[in-house]
């Protein structure tokens, strides 16, 4: 049991230091395309995104199986993991929509870093997946659990290709369309 309590713990440090730094509470903030994590320019969002998946990694890090949720303490961490899960899952996806907007218009250096946080963002979902396949089986309803689709796999091999086109060029202005 005390590991749970450690990673829970992990994942509630995490969340006080990126409201630290973020200063707000971005599981709380509003969404859509008027949205904070929607508006922010390139800089905000690569300032910010690493934030996310900090916290977000922390709370996938809780790692139970339904065997080991049949303690209370351990049940009920898992089940505000579970709800935070979902909201900051949204604020992430919106800041990697986001990103990939721009990510054609960034700079050499902008694009290898974004790159980096799209492949990070592909394996937290993944993660995430499974996570809630665990919520699942505890006896979460179906309703609430969101269906996660996979990103196109060319929608990777264009981003890489961009890049790559970028350090050949060895180029650190914006590319336009």
């Amino acid at each position: 049991m005390s590991a749970f309590i450690r990673r829970y713990s992990k994942y509630l440090n995490e969340k006080s230091l990126a409201y630290r730094m973020i200063l707000s509470d971005i599981t709380k903030t509003k969404r859509g395309t008027e949205g904070v994590i929607r508006t922010m320019n390139t800089e905000e969002l690569l300032n910010t995104l690493p934030v996310i998946q900090t916290q977000f990694n922390a709370l996938l890090s809780f790692n139970a199986n339904p065997d080991e949720l049949t303690n209370g303490i351990i049940h009920a961490a898992f089940m505000l993991l579970f709800k935070d899960s979902l909201r900051l899952f949204a604020a992430y996806n919106e800041g990697i929509l986001n990103l990939l907007g721009k990510y054609f218009d960034m700079r050499k250096n902008q694009c290898r870093e974004s790159l980096d946080i799209y492949i990070k963002f592909l394996q937290g979902r993944t993660k995430l997946i499974q996570f809630l396949k665990v919520a699942e089986q505890v006896g979460i309803d179906q309703r609430n659990i969101p269906y996660i689709t996979q990103a196109p796999h060319s929608l990777l091999e264009a981003l890489k290709q961009h890049l790559a086109s970028l350090e050949e060029k060895n180029d650190t202005s914006p590319s336009y369309r």
